[in-house]
C-alpha cells in the first residue's frame, strides 16, 4: 500500500491570514477576572465539591460543578468586561488559522497564542501567566500546577467541525498536562441546536467510554475545565449551525500527576464462519472468466488495491436489497461496538447470525468458505490461514479512529459494501464522511466510498492503517452497510501474543 500518493489528511494549511499591522500603542492591563471566583468563601466550598467528586451550584456567579461522570465546571461571566471580550473575539478571528484534519477531527487551529502581538491576546496571555491566576487555580482545584507550562490556542469549529471522542492521553509519566480548559467566545444565542457541546463520556467498569453521560452547550463569556484523568473521555459535538462558528480558548493546565496512566488491550470480537456455498451462484460471471481474473490480478498486483463493481450477480443483488427492506435493520445490527475513542458503530452480534437475510448470510457463508479463498489467491497470488469478518452498519454519528487500543493485524482487507441511500443513486463524495481512508506516515494512501454492489481488496502491509472517516450530519439518513473481511497469515507465535494481550487486559 505505498503505490498510492495523495496529500495527507493531517493537513496543517494556513486557511485566514491577519491583514492587521503590528501594533505600537501601550500594551493594554489584563483583563479582570470575576472577584467571585477569588473570594475565600467560594473557593473553600468549590474545591471540596471538585476533590469529593460533587454536585455543586453557586447562586451568586450561577457557577456550576457537574460531578458526573467526572468534574467539570463552568463559571460564567468570567472576564468582567464585555467590551473587553468583544474586541479579544474580533482580534482572535484575525489570527492565523491552520486546518486540522484526520481520523479524530476536523477544526481550525491558530498558532501558539503565546506568539500573538495583538494588545487584548497579549493582555489575556499575561492575565493567565499571573501569579493571581495560577493561584485562583490551584485554590479551586486542589491541585500544583506549573506556572510555567500552559497551552494556548484559539479553535473554530464552522459547519461539521468536530473533535471525536478522547481523553487529552499525557505521555509524560511524572510531569503532564492536569487541567484542560476552554473560554467560550460564541454568539450569544448559541444554543444546543447549533451543535458544538462538550460531551462527557461515562465509562464502563473496564474504563473505556460507552456513552455521552454529560453534554454542556457553550456560553459566552464561560470558562469551562476538568482534572484530566485516565477516564475523563470527552468529545467536541459535531457544529450543526450553518451561519454561526464555536469560537474558543483553550488550552492546558500543566503539573506532576498522581497516578500513572495505563494503556489498556483492546477487546475484539471476531467471527469465523466456513462453509461451501458455489460462487457461480452469487458472482457477476465477468468475474470468474479465466481471462478476467488474469487482467485484475495485474491491476491488483501493480495497485496493492482493487475495486470490483457489479461484484455480485444484478439479480441477486436486487434480491439482497429486497430483503433488507423488509427487517428492521436495529434488530439485526443488534450490537453497539465501542469503545467510543476507538469506535463507533453497530454489527450483527453472534446470537443474531440466524435472523441475518438469506442473501446475506449465503454471502458471509461464502467468504470463509475454501472455494471463494482459492479464488482469491488467484488475484492475489497470497496464501491465507485466517480469517475474521464482520457485517457492519455505520450511520450517522459513526466511525473508526486510528489508536493504540484498535490496532488491526496486516493483511488482505475484502469489504463488500451494499449501503443504504434512499431515493440517491450513489453516495455524494461531497460530504466529506464515510469514507474508508488508507493512511502511512500522515499521507492519505487510497479513499474508498461506499458504492452499491461493490468489492474492494486491499492488502494492508505494515506501517499502513485504515479508518472509517466521521459520518456527520451531511449523510442524513443514508447508511454505510458492508460485510468487512481481514484475510490473513496467522501462526502460533500470533497465537500466543494475542493471549497475552487478552490476560494484559483483563488484569487492568
Amino acid at each position: 500500500m505505498s503505490k498510492h500518493g495523495q496529500p495527507s489528511l493531517n493537513s496543517s494549511v494556513p486557511v485566514k491570514k491577519s491583514k492587521l499591522e503590528l501594533q505600537t500603542t501601550a500594551p493594554l492591563d489584563p483583563p479582570v477576572f470575576n472577584a467571585r471566583y477569588s473570594d475565600p468563601e467560594f473557593a473553600l466550598h468549590f474545591s471540596k465539591a471538585f476533590r469529593d467528586r460533587e454536585h455543586f451550584h453557586d447562586q451568586t456567579s450561577q457557577a456550576k460543578l457537574v460531578n458526573h461522570p467526572y468534574p467539570t465546571a463552568s463559571l460564567p461571566n468570567f472576564l468582567e468586561s464585555t467590551e473587553y471580550l468583544k474586541t479579544l473575539r474580533e482580534e482572535l478571528l484575525t489570527e492565523t488559522y491552520f486546518h486540522k484534519s484526520n481520523d479524530l477531527y476536523e477544526f481550525y487551529q491558530s498558532e501558539d497564542l503565546r506568539l500573538s502581538t495583538k494588545p487584548h491576546i497579549t493582555a489575556l496571555k499575561d492575565a493567565i501567566y499571573s501569579d493571581k491566576f495560577f493561584s485562583m487555580m490551584s485554590s479551586l482545584t486542589g491541585i500544583d500546577l506549573d506556572p510555567s507550562v500552559i497551552d494556548l490556542n484559539g479553535n473554530q469549529y464552522h459547519e461539521g467541525c468536530y473533535l471525536l471522542c478522547h481523553d487529552d492521553d499525557i505521555k509524560n509519566e511524572k510531569e503532564g498536562r492536569r487541567i484542560a480548559f476552554i473560554l467560550y467566545l460564541v454568539d450569544e444565542d448559541w444554543s444546543a441546536a447549533d451543535g458544538g457541546a462538550l460531551d462527557l463520556f461515562r465509562c464502563n467498569e473496564t474504563g473505556y467510554p460507552v456513552e455521552v453521560a454529560q453534554s454542556l452547550v457553550p456560553v459566552r463569556n464561560t470558562l469551562a475545565f476538568f482534572e484530566l484523568s485516565s477516564v475523563s473521555y470527552h468529545q467536541v459535538a459535531e457544529v450543526l449551525s450553518k451561519n454561526k462558528s464555536r469560537i474558543s480558548i483553550s488550552g492546558w493546565f500543566h503539573g506532576p500527576l498522581q497516578t500513572k496512566l495505563v494503556s489498556k488491550s483492546m477487546p475484539f470480537h471476531l467471527i469465523t464462519e466456513s462453509a461451501e456455498v458455489t460462487l457461480k451462484s452469487m458472482l457477476n460471471p465477468d468475474y470468474l472468466s479465466k481471462n478476467n481474473i488474469s487482467v485484475v490480478s495485474d491491476i491488483f498486483l501493480n495497485q496493492s488495491s482493487i475495486e470490483l463493481q457489479k461484484f455480485m450477480k444484478a439479480d441477486v443483488y436486487e434480491e439482497l436489497l429486497r430483503e433488507l427492506s423488509e427487517i428492521d435493520q436495529d434488530q439485526v445490527w443488534d450490537e453497539q461496538m465501542g469503545p467510543r475513542h476507538v469506535r463507533s458503530y453497530r454489527r450483527v452480534s453472534d446470537k443474531n447470525q440466524d435472523i441475518v437475510p438469506p442473501i446475506l448470510g449465503r454471502l458471509q457463508k461464502l467468504f470463509g468458505s475454501s472455494e471463494f479463498e482459492g479464488w482469491l489467491k488467484r488475484l492475489t497470488n497470497l496464501e491465507f490461514l485466517k480469517l475474521n469478518s464482520e457485517l457492519r452498519l455505520f450511520q450517522k454519528g459513526d466511525y473508526t479512529l486510528l489508536h493504540d487500543h484498535a490496532l488491526e493485524k496486516t493483511g488482505l482487507d475484502v469489504v463488500f459494501s451494499f449501503p443504504a441511500l434512499g431515493e440517491l443513486k450513489e453516495w455524494d463524495e461531497s460530504w466529506g464522511a464515510g469514507a474508508t481512508h488508507y493512511v502511512a506516515d500522515k499521507a492519505n494512501l487510497l479513499t474508498l466510498y461506499p458504492k452499491h454492489n461493490t468489492l474492494t481488496v486491499v492488502l494492508r502491509d505494515e506501517g499502513t492503517l485504515r479508518f472509517i472517516r466521521f459520518l456527520t450530519a451531511r449523510v442524513r439518513e443514508c447508511k454505510r452497510r458492508e460485510l468487512s473481511a481481514l484475510y490473513t497469515v496467522n501462526d502460533e507465535e500470533d497465537d500466543e501474543e494475542e493471549e497475552e494481550e487478552e490476560e494484559e487486559g483483563d488484569s487492568k
